[in-house]
Order: structure tokens, then sequence, then C-alpha cells
């Protein structure tokens, strides 16, 4: 499997972000793991990584939907707003344990937004996500 440099998995449900985290590890899959428990938080994480010439801007973001103050969706509609999804190469997976057939409709407004995984991220899920979106560069 590919190896990431950096996943961001952005839940204000501690138990199930540590849970995510262990997942990733015992995975292998990224380098680094950041986790951030507001999205305000993250979107301060990502304006320090974006000003940083060597920081890893995260390749991918788990984001869950439903969190206070700033749900998943005004989340992508700063990160959009800051102008991250043309200048970063991230990909971002909502990631909920709601099926809201109304926030399935919404993701497809954001083309950052590669899709949708249930809580909680399962071993299965993570290499299934990780071998649609993720290849390795090749080399010449």
């Amino acid at each position: 499997m590919y190896k990431l440099k950096h996943i961001l998995i952005i839940d204000d449900d501690q138990i199930n972000s540590l849970f995510s985290q262990i997942i990733l590890e015992d995975a292998n899959a990224c380098q680094a793991v950041s986790v951030c428990q507001s999205t305000i938080e993250a979107l301060e994480l990502l304006r320090s990584l974006a000003g940083t010439p060597d920081a890893h801007f995260p390749d991918l973001i788990l984001l869950d939907i439903n969190m206070p103050e700033l749900d998943g969706f005004d989340f992508l509609e700063q990160y959009h707003h800051l102008g991250y999804s043309h200048t970063q190469q991230t990909l971002i997976s909502m990631f909920s344990s709601s099926q809201d057939p109304d926030h399935m409709e919404r993701i497809k407004n954001y083309s950052s937004v590669i899709g949708f995984i249930p809580k909680p991220l399962s071993m299965a899920t993570l290499n299934t996500l990780l071998a649609h979106h993720f290849t390795p560069p090749v080399n010449n």
C-alpha cells in the first residue's frame, strides 16, 4: 500500500478520533496523523501549514459532518474560500455516522470531496479508500 505523508482527522468525538488514529497507525497508512477536535482548530492548523515551506499539507482529510460551532460543510466553505481546493492536492472524505441523503447530495458540490465513509473507520474501508484515490508515483 502507498504511504501518505499526512492525514488529518477532524472530529469532535475524542474516542472515535483515537480509534481512527490507531487504525491509520496500524495500517502504516501515513507518516503523520494530525487530529483536530473542531473545524476552527483544523483551519488554524491548515493556515499554519500553508505558510510553512517545509510543512506537509494533508494528503487526506477525514472530516466529520456534525460538529458544534462550524460543521463539516462550514469547514468546506472556508477551505474553498481560502483557496486550498485550488492550491493543494488534498482530498477530503466526509466521515460520519449520519446517512442523511441531504448530506450525500451536498458533498457533490465540492470538488475536493471524494466521497463519504461511515464511522467508525475500519481497516477495510481505509484500504479501499487508499486504493481508489492514492497511487504511488511512477519512477522514470
